[in-house]
């Protein structure tokens, strides 16, 4: 039968791995780990051997022939103790040999089974007086044959004693007395030695029990303390749910404390040229059918094809008796006092909507329109007529900005089908100077709290040129009261929000009422603002800006850093609204909702950009 492969063998003695057995094939192994780390081949998870480090040590074969093994501290802070001694680095460790991991650690015995012959585990050496007092045993103990035949052997007759004998009686009897003292002697000697090793050995079991109850003790302290600590954690957890919930506001507390700081906002605004200060309008052109008799009035956009294929909307600043369409638009929104002076922050899209992408369908109510193809060929001028989906034909028009972008700027009056071709021959669109900037003014721009009737003036204070943000102000004969907004932007997916605004799918509360002016009487209609308040959860932050490529960069392909919010409850003129978190406290600015396949998502601004408009001047010197 082949003999038994050697197997390096670790029993646990203390610790939470107590009584167990790890087995390594000696031919399948190079080292063996020991440590909290679950990667180690021997690991150590308990809370009861806290005294482990995550890498502790290590047991590696230094020697096949002859098998050597040592073993090595990974630099812990409790150290590596083997035979109850701290090893520094490296040390040999033979079979037999006790390794603990911490002062107070759990300890295990190296072994290495079936045990080769060159493979000796540590002896205790016998010193000079255990040697002596064995020979001493050995002597007391035994009695040799010729002394045992000399016993049995029949003494001989008495004979006379003669001169010599004699005299040779005294020093005999000397001889054997002396001899009987030093065997006396030896055998005391042989007794108090063995006396000696006897208690030797009572002491070290002694000292074996007691170092076996002192780490007992350790162990049981090790998991009082480890009970202790959780307790602990416990009690702490316990009491930062218990603060946690009474810091928690319910969406009736923060309408209580908040709902008198919101405001409902009404805005009509129109789009100007700067370099006249009149109002730009978009042309309108009527074709007639005269076979069909039908006739057909859109918005109309050029293309002049000598300058190449872009398409570009007719403005002008003809109003043509009324003709022409308006740029511009109404709108409501909401707002909240951010501090006691009046100032409100909103969406800039409320407050300042030509500064936001505008597609011509937003100020004209279509997408559909007349392209109007201009081009010159020799002396030859000429134009074609067709209806067109803007949207898909000139997609880049989704994104004018009315007071950034500007625009063409083209006569209107007058031009008609006759003349349009020779109009708008030679004029280059191309060229800057050809290109008009614009501004908005809101014609309209009024507050109202809630449930109030009473109309109050605001102007615009500044807008964010990072966000869909901005500042507004009203003179108010009373100090407010502002809403608290968050002092950092830390958010969590997840984390309960509560919404509040005026959106228009809400209920509207209306009063009717008579007055009398100067003899006549008025009937009026007003509009009370009644909060809508939704709670719901974020569900989902923005991307992080930060690569691992410094040469790119995440971003949102809707809102740069936008916080997405599961709250659908909500629509147009919940914007510029406050969106709180479970304290109370603003953490956003409610801006869009997008709907896809019947889904509906909420989006929110962070609320450091309305910490951004309140700051006008940089911190520090």
């Amino acid at each position: 039968m082949d003999e038994p492969k050697p197997q390096i063998v670790v029993r646990h003695v203390t610790g939470a791995r107590i009584n167990k057995i790890d087995q390594f094939q000696l031919d399948a192994i190079k080292e063996i780990t020991f440590g909290r780390d679950a990667r180690s081949t021997i690991p150590f998870d308990s809370p009861q051997d806290n005294l482990v480090s995550r890498k502790h040590a290590v047991i590696r074969i230094k020697s096949e022939d002859p098998l050597a093994f040592a073993i090595e501290d990974l630099n812990t802070s409790n150290g590596t103790f083997v035979n109850g001694e701290r090893i520094i680095g490296e040390a040999e460790i033979a079979p037999d040999d006790k390794v603990a991991l911490g002062a107070g650690g759990p300890e295990f015995v190296f072994d290495v089974q079936p045990r080769p012959a060159s493979l000796a585990s540590r002896t205790r050496g016998l010193s000079t007086i255990e040697t002596m007092a064995t020979r001493v045993v050995a002597a007391a103990g035994a009695t040799s044959p010729a002394t045992a035949q000399a016993t049995t052997q029949k003494l001989p007759p008495k004979m006379g004693t003669g001169e010599n004998t004699a005299m040779m009686m005294p020093s005999d009897e000397r001889k054997r007395t002396s001899q009987a003292w030093m065997g006396g002697m030896a055998a005391v000697i042989a007794f108090v030695l063995v006396g000696v090793g006897a208690l030797y050995w009572h002491n070290a079991s002694t000292a074996e029990r007691l170092q076996q109850e002192a780490d007992d003790a350790r162990q049981k302290m090790a998991l009082a303390q480890e009970q202790i600590r959780q307790n602990a954690s416990n009690t702490v957890s316990t009491q930062i749910k218990s603060v946690t919930q009474q810091l928690e506001m319910s969406p009736g507390d923060i309408t209580s404390k908040y709902g008198n700081s919101m405001v409902f906002i009404a805005v009509s605004w129109r789009l100007y040229d700067k370099s006249t200060g009149r109002p730009v309008f978009h042309k309108k052109w009527t074709h007639e059918d005269k076979k069909a008799k039908t006739v057909t009035t859109l918005p109309a956009y050029v293309q002049l094809l000598d300058y190449g294929t872009k398409i570009y909307p007719w403005f002008t600043t003809d109003d043509e008796e009324n003709k022409n369409y308006k740029i511009g638009g109404s709108h409501t929104g909401s707002g909240f006092v951010i501090n006691e002076n009046g100032f409100i922050v909103t969406n800039k899209h409320v407050a300042e909507s030509w500064m936001i992408r505008t597609p011509p369908s937003d100020y004209l109510g279509t997408n559909k329109g007349f392209l109007i193809s201009v081009s010159t060929k020799g002396k030859k001028k000429e134009y074609k007529l067709k209806i067109i989906d803007v949207d898909e034909e000139a997609p880049e028009l989704q994104t004018w900005i009315p007071g950034e972008s500007g625009g063409i700027l083209w006569q209107s009056k007058g031009v008609n089908r006759t003349n349009l071709a020779q109009y708008f021959h030679g004029r280059d669109p191309t060229t800057p100077s050809n290109r008009a900037t614009f501004f908005g003014k809101d014609e309209i721009l009024e507050v109202r709290f809630r449930g109030s009737r009473l109309s109050m003036n605001a102007v615009n204070v500044r807008h964010s040129t990072d966000a869909d943000a901005a500042l507004i102000k009203i003179e108010s004969p009373q100090p407010l009261t502002p809403i608290d907004i968050a002092s950092d932007d830390v958010v969590k997916p997840g984390e309960k929000i509560i919404v509040m605004g005026y959106p228009g799918v809400s209920d509207e509360t209306y009063v009717n009422f008579e007055t009398q002016e100067l003899g006549l009487t008025k009937a009026r209609k007003e509009v009370i603002p009644e909060l809508t308040i939704t709670d719901g959860i974020i569900s989902r932050l923005p991307p992080d800006s930060k690569t691992a490529d410094a040469d790119q960069r995440v971003t949102s392909s809707f809102h740069n850093d936008a916080l997405q919010l599961s709250v659908n409850a909500t629509g147009a003129g919940n914007s510029g609204g406050p969106v709180f978190n479970a304290a109370g406290k603003a953490i956003g600015i409610y801006t869009y909702g997008r709907e896809r396949a019947g889904a509906r998502v909420s989006f929110a601004v962070p609320i450091k950009h309305a910490r951004a408009l309140l700051t006008s001047q940089r911190a520090g010197q």
